[in-house]
């Protein structure tokens, strides 16, 4: 097994007081894993992801990525998140999306350097899209600008990528060849994606969180109907359309 890359310890998350949408979180992520996290809309699921990227700080609890603090270990961490606030009529290209993945690196009003663009042709090589680089970003397929956006979070050599609900807006043939891409990435780097899409899920990770306030995880293989009925209290078609529900009782 390799290395433990996150710990979380005994905790809480509350938007507001007394109404926790987390609780009593335990977790091990390691280097290794491909990690999937399941669960109904309103179960936690981005929030979980928002306190390990340290964009959220929990209630109660420990919280060590990469044994640093959250915030402190961003830089080892690739993101896609589940809506990326751009523009499509804006004229940037493919290039330009994938360059604003090394922005935080740079000074104020630094320019970008052959390394820079040395790093954005490998990782479009990688997602096979260096032929598109030039090409604006509003004028590609939704399977084409996902992995765009990967390529976006690629560029910072993560040790660990995290993707929230990326296939809600591409095709079946995209999502399979996104599947495959992910499995090439899971070679050199953990992987923790969010979906709603069980099935899939099921059939490409190797471990499973099912989230709906509490956490319980297994590994893929351990998942079965009567695993889900005692963590859910329902039937998977249920929870794969997302309806709201909740956890009544701890196992």
């Amino acid at each position: 097994m390799s290395d433990q890359i996150i710990t979380l310890k005994n905790l809480s998350f509350a938007y507001q007081k007394e109404n926790n949408i987390l609780e009593d979180i335990n977790l091990e992520v390691f280097g290794n894993d491909f990690l999937g996290v399941i669960g109904p809309n309103g179960g936690g699921k981005t929030t979980l992801l928002k306190i390990i990227l340290g964009l959220l700080k929990p209630d109660q609890g420990d919280v060590i990525v990469f044994d640093k603090k959250p915030k402190e270990a961003r830089d080892l961490i690739g993101y896609v998140p589940q809506f990326l606030e751009i523009d499509l009529d804006c004229p940037v290209s493919v290039l330009d999306i994938v360059l604003m993945g090394i922005l935080s690196r740079k000074k104020i009003f630094q320019k970008y350097d052959d390394q820079d663009f040395e790093l954005a042709k490998e990782v479009l090589n990688f997602v096979d899209l260096w032929n598109l680089r030039d090409k604006q970003i509003g004028k590609l397929s939704g399977g084409q600008r996902q992995r765009v956006y990967i390529a976006r979070a690629l560029i910072r050599k993560p040790k660990l990528l995290i993707l929230d609900e990326p296939t809600a807006s591409i095709d079946e043939k995209s999502e399979r060849d996104f599947w495959e891409l992910l499995k090439e990435i899971n070679k050199n780097s953990a992987i923790i994606i969010v979906s709603h899409d069980t099935g899939v899920v099921f059939k490409n990770v190797n471990k499973i969180a099912c989230l709906n306030k509490n956490l319980y995880c297994h590994n893929a293989g351990e998942i079965t109907q009567e695993v889900l009925d005692k963590t859910y209290k329902c039937d998977i078609e249920i929870l794969g359309h997302g309806l709201p529900h909740r956890v009544l009782k701890r196992h």
